[in-house]
């Protein structure tokens, strides 16, 4: 188990269900102390049909009985399981007591990101955390992929949430009766597979947020589902509309991505800190080239060819950081020497 100082409760203990064997080997167990102040010890232990299954209602009556007290009695065996799973083990807060990516043409975002880090730890606190930030830039710079570099420098899980896919509000925030399926958002469903309590959460293309609405009629809007897990008053008390279980999602990490961020809703910029990418350049895309490149090793010669193709892409503005990482891949792969097409 985790240290307990790097543990965080994220949901209530009033959760914790014992299940239905544990219950009923407690049933049995009283049944045959019972038995046992007046039987021999033979005939104590000899229960009949009938009184077993006495036994076997009353410990379903209890088992059912204090599901209903919790809560839990609609929700589902496994996701049931999991719940009580996080509440028993609490969810870790992953992270280093410093983080600093050297990333030139990010150096506001990751001195704000370092700065931020190290007061929060001389204040005491443990793991990292991070406010919500936003950011916002022309396609192809590599804001996703920076967004997930911070989670893979610390190991810490993260999922990407895209806009643009049109059902982004269900994943963030889950969904209840009367959608098409019930289940819990992205944030809720890492928690529960994790048990880390921070995890991070990319929410790419922010500036594309609309309203949805279901065969009923019922809408769903991504920036009303980002409000609430944004908000430092009511983060801790999220309802898990799935689950109808409350969690508390204050340490979760927000990083929102926009192409423009003049079109992302004032209520969210509001509640974010915005930071603004440079166009990409020739010197960006190599450096990004030279730094992922790095420890690829007897490949020289296809190095230097790729980072040539690079150079020219990028001069004729028909490259992005995404297309560079996707080469890198290939080039890590190539086992034989052929040449880049």
């Amino acid at each position: 188990m985790a240290d307990p100082q790097h543990v965080m409760p994220v949901l209530p203990p009033h959760l914790v269900v014992d299940d239905f064997e544990q219950i009923h080997k407690r049933f049995l167990d009283f049944t045959y102390r019972v038995r046992r102040q007046y039987l021999a010890p033979h005939e104590a232990m000899a229960l009949g049909y009938d009184k077993k299954r006495i036994v076997d209602q009353l410990a379903k009556t209890c088992h059912e009985r204090r599901l209903r007290q919790a809560g839990l009695s609609r929700v589902p065996e496994k996701e049931r399981n999991e719940l009580i799973a996080l509440v028993r083990i609490g969810g870790r807060l992953v992270g280093p007591t410093t983080l600093h990516e050297e990333r030139s043409w990010m150096s506001e975002v990751t001195t704000f990101l370092m700065h931020h880090m190290r007061s929060y730890v001389r204040a005491g606190g443990v793991g990292l955390h991070l406010p919500p930030i936003i950011l916002a830039g022309p396609p192809g710079v590599g804001k996703s992929w920076f967004a997930r570099s911070i989670a893979t420098a610390v190991s810490l899980p993260n999922r990407v949430i895209d806009v643009g896919a049109g059902t982004a509000a269900f994943r963030i925030a889950g969904t209840e009766k009367g959608w098409s399926s019930v289940q819990s958002g992205l944030p809720v469903e890492t928690m529960l597979q994790t048990h880390v309590a921070n995890p991070l959460m990319v929410v790419d293309e922010i500036d594309k947020a609309g309203t949805i609405y279901s065969n009923n009629g019922n809408s769903s809007s991504l920036t009303t589902a980002l409000l609430g897990l944004l908000d430092p008053g009511s983060a801790p008390r999220f309802e898990c509309p799935g689950l109808r279980v409350q969690f508390d999602m204050s340490r979760v990490i927000w990083v929102l991505t926009a192409n423009d961020a003049d079109r992302i809703p004032a209520p969210l910029r509001d509640r974010c800190r915005v930071f603004h990418m440079p166009e990409l350049t020739a010197e960006m895309a190599l450096a990004f080239f030279d730094r992922i490149a790095r420890d690829i090793c007897g490949a020289d010669g296809l190095k230097a060819t790729a980072r040539t193709f690079v150079a020219y892409r990028v001069a004729s503005g028909k490259i992005s950081l995404r297309q560079i990482a996707r080469l890198i891949e290939t080039l890590r792969s190539s086992d034989d020497g052929e040449p880049l097409h």
